[in-house]
């Protein structure tokens, strides 16, 4: 007989779970932020905070198991794949979110327990028009500020998944060279160098917050990360048969140079920038995610931080661009070649160790990828003691603070442009500003808005989730008239058809003493909200689909949808000339992105009205716009696009990116016999304004051969009756080069500006420019930038006439610059595999970026 088997034994209790898989449990859920190295991890020498920052990035890079790198490069993991995939257990280190929106304000920290939000300051074209580098960076400080300490509370709309991160995808840089791209709302201005100054105020002030509050002024750590978008060319949603993921936009090396790349590059190499974000379109026949020139681009402006994919545009390299074959492939050249770190989606999570088996790129491509990533959770301060970083300490009492809406509001009134200021036809001076105690009749579709005033990415606004706490033009025109009638009609709606609310519009305007019309455009987000509670509700066939010439859709703008009409929608012309034809006097204020031709309205022959762009202000927007009209304000901003007239669209093609093309874009090129509604950089005042140059009298003379530059001084009179703002607008314009010339140079460029803030009546301030050869630089046809001797003329205005200039002479042999860069040859590819095999490509869900 077989001896008697032994009892089994007894079941092995389950394993202890290692302690940092508890707070991996809390990935998914609304939380504080977590850092590494706590204890029982601390000895690692990475998390020695006395060693050199690289070394420590270095080593625990080296430590990480080579089948768990792709998930450490996917962006918005937690939305895709639950379980803290994104973390380092055994190494101590949490799971991190890559992708947390920062337009204009922090996009998805919640509210305070006593219902204070973060501020949702204007849009980007209104921070554009404000001209002022300080209040860029003071603004950008708040959205830093409120997205850390929403950070530090685990304060997040939607449990942390749709954003718990420091690094902030914003702002959007790219140039605003067609009126119809449906993102203009998000962008800014059509000029380069404003663009780029623009974006510089606003890396500083949302990585090292505001010099002007000590604890940020004296700390080594950055607030938040920048990520800049989208890199680059990037200007159609879905135009003429392409959309944003198919489009190859074919430029020449001297407009990447002179027009698309400055806005990038300053933010890069004056501010220190450390993400860009790089855009689904191709340029030249390359994806912009695996071009090995945007690359050389971003490494020859001193670029130290980290690239990520728009969301699936490493995707798009070989499903929409069939620039490679498969996944592994577009894996491999977007890593390697494009310098794309992070995907945002899942292209990565499931080819690129594929790729790695198979030689397309190497390991030592992943780490360096890994590097720069956690580089900047290094540079956040996620890694070392909470003690020795202030930003830790950041909590509800940074949330929408009263000097947070104070500055809010300020900046709302800087971002007003005065288009014009007609006299009276009743008699008396300028329509503008209102005098109290008149009967004012609040008309248009955006008269009483809310919602409209903010940009369509926007965090929690107020505490329930609405914007009943966001006051609308018509509630605060009332609010500064109290003793007398404010009467509010709409009128017609922002796009659909139908004059059924005319005659109640044109009875209060009969009634009243004064008008004041809201009219302009509308995103689709922000029209579905306003009319139904969420975009989601409107019928389908107004889901920002494709416009069909009846359904409204051509005048809506927003992401993936581009407009097919720059003039005013639906009714609103009709609205306007019945209001118009009143003979009263007449304010019209614009909410809208990208510009809307309201020519008929401007250069209307009996009543003329005072017209103001408000592009969208922000949540403050309304007060600010009602102080404006009052006269209680006096600051006002400058346009920074162009307007065309509406028929403008039916002779440009939306897919030329050429904007030196045929009559030419933008301010810098346009040579059109048609003037331009409304010109860049324009904007009036209440007041009055008069520009001298002071010093140097004289002849100017600089050399290419010299760094040294002219100080000029430009005194700036008030010789009006108030109080104002004003901005000095610097330009050159080449007058003659030296042989062999610059071809295709512009006609006018912006230089440098200054805003100029409450200058009393009758008294003067001094700004003083430093102009050197580097300033008069332009881009040859190789895309080098050049100092190309010759004489230019220089001019200091202000958008409203008032103008001082001089001619300056450069002298000297034409010199380069800065040559155009050159792309590096790949290095020999490691064939060592990886431990893990991946699996063929999938797609993430639709996420906006």
């Amino acid at each position: 007989a077989k001896p008697a088997l032994p009892p089994p034994p007894p079941p092995s209790p389950p394993p202890t779970p290692h302690p940092m898989y508890a707070l991996l449990a809390l990935a998914a859920c609304s939380q504080p932020g977590l850092k590494a190295c706590g204890a029982g991890f601390d000895h690692f020498p990475f998390c020695n905070h006395s060693l050199p920052l690289d070394q420590r990035v270095w080593d625990l890079v080296s430590r990480i198991d080579d089948s768990v790198k792709p998930n450490l490069l996917t962006a918005r993991g937690h939305r895709m794949h639950t379980g803290g995939r994104q973390a380092l257990p055994k190494l101590g280190v949490p799971s991190y979110y890559w992708g947390s929106n920062c337009l204009h304000s922090s996009m998805f920290a919640n509210c305070t327990t006593d219902g204070r939000c973060s501020q949702s300051f204007p849009s980007n074209t209104a921070w554009a028009a404000t001209f002022d580098r300080r209040l860029m960076r003071q603004m950008a400080a708040v959205v830093g500020r409120e997205t850390r300490a929403g950070w530090n509370l685990g304060s997040w709309l939607d449990d942390g998944l749709n954003g718990a991160g420091l690094d902030c995808w914003g702002p959007v840089l790219n140039m605003n060279r067609d009126p119809r791209w449906g993102r203009n709302g998000e962008g800014g201005a059509e000029d380069p160098y404003l663009m780029g100054q623009l974006g510089t105020a606003w890396t500083r002030g949302l990585q090292q917050g505001d010099p002007e509050i000590a604890r940020e002024a004296a700390s080594q750590y950055t607030l938040v990360a920048v990520t800049l978008k989208h890199f680059d060319a990037n200007s159609l949603e879905d135009s003429d048969g392409f959309t944003r993921h198919t489009v190859d936009v074919n430029v020449s090396r001297q407009l990447l140079t002179d027009y698309y790349w400055p806005a990038f590059r300053a933010p890069i190499r004056e501010a220190g920038a450390l993400g860009v974000m790089c855009s689904y379109n191709a340029v030249n026949g390359l994806p912009a995610c695996a071009s090995p020139v945007m690359k050389a681009a971003r490494e020859a402006w001193g670029f130290q931080g980290y690239v990520t994919s728009d969301t699936d545009s490493v995707a798009d390299v070989w499903r929409a661009h069939r620039y490679k074959r498969t996944a592994e492939e577009a894996s491999c050249v977007a890593l390697r070649e494009g310098g794309t770190d992070v995907d945002s989606g899942n292209t990565y999570y499931h080819s690129l160790l594929s790729g790695v088996r198979s030689g397309r790129c190497s390991i030592s491509d992943v780490d360096r990828a890994l590097f720069n990533t956690f580089r900047v959770r290094f540079k956040l301060g996620l890694f070392d003691p909470k003690a020795g970083n202030p930003y830790w300490q950041l909590g509800e009492a940074d949330i929408g603070t009263a000097a947070s809406r104070a500055l809010n509001r300020h900046a709302a009134a800087a971002s007003l442009v005065l288009l014009q200021n007609p006299t009276s036809r009743r008699g008396g001076g300028p329509i503008l500003p209102l005098a109290p105690g008149k009967r004012i009749a609040v008309l248009g579709p955006h008269a009483n808005a809310t919602r409209a005033l903010i940009q369509v990415d926007t965090g929690k606004v107020c505490a329930s989730g609405g914007f009943e706490c966001v006051t609308s033009p018509l509630a605060a025109l009332a609010d500064r008239n109290p003793d007398a009638g404010t009467a509010y009609a709409e009128g017609c709606d922002v796009i659909l058809m139908g004059r059924q609310g005319f005659s109640a519009a044109l009875a209060a305007a009969e009634a009243a003493e004064v008008v004041v019309l809201g009219l302009g455009g509308t995103s689709c987000g922000s029209w579905g909200a306003g009319r139904w509670g969420k975009r989601d509700n409107a019928p389908r066939h107004l889901h920002c689909r494709p416009a069909n010439g009846t359904n409204g859709m051509q005048w809506a703008e927003g992401e993936a949808h581009d407009r097919t009409s720059i003039d005013l929608p639906g009714e609103q012309h009709a609205l306007a000339a019945a209001v118009l034809a009143l003979n009263k006097p007449t304010v019209l204020f614009l909410l809208n992105g990208g510009m809307v031709s309201v020519a008929e309205e401007l250069r209307h022959a009996i009543n003329p009205p005072a017209v103001v762009e408000a592009f969208y202000p922000g949540a403050e927007g309304g007060e600010a716009l009602a102080d404006a009209l009052f006269g209680r304000t006096n600051r006002w901003g400058k346009m920074p696009y162009s307007v065309y007239t509406a028929d403008w669209a039916k002779t440009n093609s939306m897919l030329d990116h050429d904007v030196q093309h045929g009559l030419g874009r933008t301010y810098r090129y346009y040579r059109g016999s048609v003037p331009l509604l409304t010109p860049f950089g324009h904007g009036l005042s209440y007041t009055t304004f008069e520009l001298a140059i002071g010093e140097p009298r004289g002849g100017w003379t600089l050399s290419t051969a010299s760094a040294t530059a002219l100080h000029v001084s430009v005194v700036l009179t008030n010789v009006g009756p108030r109080e104002g703002d004003e901005v000095v607008q610097a330009y050159f314009a080449p007058l003659s080069l030296a042989a062999p010339g610059v071809p295709n140079h512009p006609i006018k460029a912006l230089w440098g500006f200054e805003r100029v803030s409450d200058l009393g009546s009758g008294e003067s301030a001094t700004v003083t420019f430093s102009l050197g050869a580097r300033d008069l630089q332009l881009s040859d046809l190789n895309g080098d930038l050049v100092l190309a001797p010759g004489k230019y003329n220089v001019t200091f205005e202000n958008g409203a006439g008032a103008v001082a200039a001089r001619t300056v002479t450069l002298t000297g042999e034409r010199v380069v610059a800065e040559p155009f860069p050159q792309p590096a040859a790949p290095a020999p590819q490691a064939r060592r595999a990886p431990a893990a095999s991946g699996a063929t490509s999938g797609t993430s869900a639709q996420r906006r970026e």
